[in-house]
């Protein structure tokens, strides 16, 4: 009887647990999808020692807790549970290595090489006969030349299309278009960023005209790369808000001329804003214009313009345009801004105080100029009132959640030369030390005028003239924040 019992025992211990394979597979299911996580969370070095040694440790509690109940000679109905817990965190893990995947990705894009995008419009008058480009051969065109590199590509693209009888250059575009209500030429040829000129500020000549078509001249924005530690150095970034919709690629003017100083020893940060028709000396073409009109040439010319008004360096840029800011805003979930006046706006009210915009509004807002009582003075301090409100929505902790609509919405809103590795390092930095940021602003002024401008031509333009006290205000504050440890 008692060897009847013992071989029982022993035939019992050798039978298989039931459903092994199913549970040996979740088990290695787990244990893969636990390690490709982690190498990814490695790979990306966004959280810093604390948080990952604290996810570890947890996963790791976890896994085994899991993995033992599945590999162990318990009971079908105890091990379903945790069958279940591991298909879920299988799950998880994947999910979570694909976002962090998809990330690295955004973040590439964003710091990819920018293309610049030049666009040249074909004007015609509204009762001309002309419907398309290719109707215009043998007539007389006229061509202003704003001093652009891709001048003369734009115009090789156009003869492709049509063969003119006469062409005529100008320098200045409001003689090209007074000969063209005068006949004189019958098709005007012209950088868009300069018809826009004409179209705000000489709208009743500009509304005479069609636009016939248009051919875009795409070349590679390169500008060098800083090496400053984000982390630890004092930088400088240009921020460029172009006045276009559309593609960030678009070359226009620029109607934000914002320099942030950032430094991280001490959680400072300066706003610098330059009105947008300061009347200065262009960096490479050593002839007074607008600083608007800077961007007409590239961002290059705008960061190197302001790095000689100021006597500094800038590290990096960010430029944006109007769909960006929108996009940015309300991917954030709207911004808090406090604005100093009572004013209305493309359809918008806004407060003297605290306002909660959108994003269509926080451009309202940003854009509106005649209704504030220093004009473009009181604009830049608006600008500047949105960036503030963005560095703080952006710089909360509850922003983590949304942390991949964020960078999709930034791989497609903005173009920087910020390295991967800088914007990696300033986010870790954020998620781990959580500084609080002081942001203060200090702005240029000036008194109106017009004068001619290089990119115009012999039309006078309205500019600002710089009060040289403001400006040297302003580099010396630079200088503070900067060099302060």
């Amino acid at each position: 009887m008692d060897k009847q019992v013992v071989r029982k025992k022993i035939i019992k211990k050798k039978t298989p647990m039931r459903y092994w394979r199913l549970f040996k597979g979740a088990s290695i299911l787990l244990i893969v999808s636990t390690i490709v996580f982690l190498i990814s969370l490695f790979r990306i070095d966004l959280l810093g020692f604390k948080y990952l040694a604290l996810i570890m440790t947890v996963i790791g509690i976890v896994d085994f807790c899991i993995l033992f109940v599945l590999n162990k000679r318990f009971k079908v109905v105890i091990k379903m549970p945790f069958l279940a817990m591991s298909i879920i965190l299988f799950g998880v893990f994947s999910f979570a290595t694909y976002n962090i995947s998809f990330a690295e990705m955004l973040v590439d894009r964003i710091v990819s090489v920018a293309v610049k995008e030049e666009r040249y419009e074909v004007y015609v008058l509204k009762s001309s006969k002309y419907e398309s480009i290719s109707e215009l051969s043998k007539t007389d065109l006229g061509i202003y030349d704003s001093k652009s590199d891709s001048l003369d590509e734009a115009v090789k693209i156009l003869k492709k299309h049509a063969t003119f009888k006469t062409e005529k250059t100008y320098d200045d575009f409001l003689e090209m278009f007074k000969d063209g209500v005068d006949k004189k030429i019958e098709a005007l040829y012209i950088n868009s960023a300069m018809s826009d000129i004409i179209k705000e500020d000489y709208k009743d000549l500009f509304e005479q005209f069609k636009l016939l078509g248009e051919y875009t001249v795409a070349s590679n924005e390169t500008i060098e790369k800083s090496d400053v530690d984000v982390t630890k150095e004092p930088f400088l970034i240009y921020i460029s808000g172009i006045d276009t919709y559309g593609s960030i690629g678009t070359v226009s003017r620029s109607d934000v001329n914002i320099l942030m100083a950032v430094n991280p020893k001490t959680n400072k940060i300066l706003l610098v804003n330059t009105p947008r028709d300061y009347y200065v000396k262009l960096h490479s073409k050593k002839a007074f214009d607008k600083l608007t009109h800077a961007g007409i040439y590239g961002v290059e010319e705008s960061i190197g313009t302001l790095e000689d008004l100021y006597v500094t360096d800038v590290d990096f840029y960010f430029k944006v345009n109007f769909s960006s800011l929108v996009k940015i805003v309300d991917t954030l979930g709207g911004v808090d801004v406090d604005s100093k006046y009572n004013f209305s706006y493309d359809g918008f009210t806004f407060h003297k105080g605290k306002n909660h915009l959108s994003g269509a509004a926080a451009l309202a807002f940003s854009r509106s100029r005649k209704e504030l009582p220093l004009g473009d003075i009181s604009r830049g301090e608006n600008q500047e009132a949105v960036i503030k409100a963005l560095i703080e929505k952006a710089s909360s902790p509850s922003i983590i959640s949304k942390y991949m609509s964020i960078l999709d919405t930034m791989s497609k809103s903005f173009v920087t030369n910020m390295s991967e590795e800088d914007i990696l390092s300033l986010a870790k930095m954020q998620l781990n030390d959580n500084p609080k940021w002081t942001v203060e602003v200090q702005n240029a002024t000036g008194t109106d005028a017009s004068n001619v401008t290089y990119s115009a031509g012999k039309t006078k333009l309205y500019v600002m003239n710089p009060d040289e006290d403001s400006v040297t205000s302003a580099k010396l504050k630079l200088n503070e924040i900067l060099e302060e440890d």
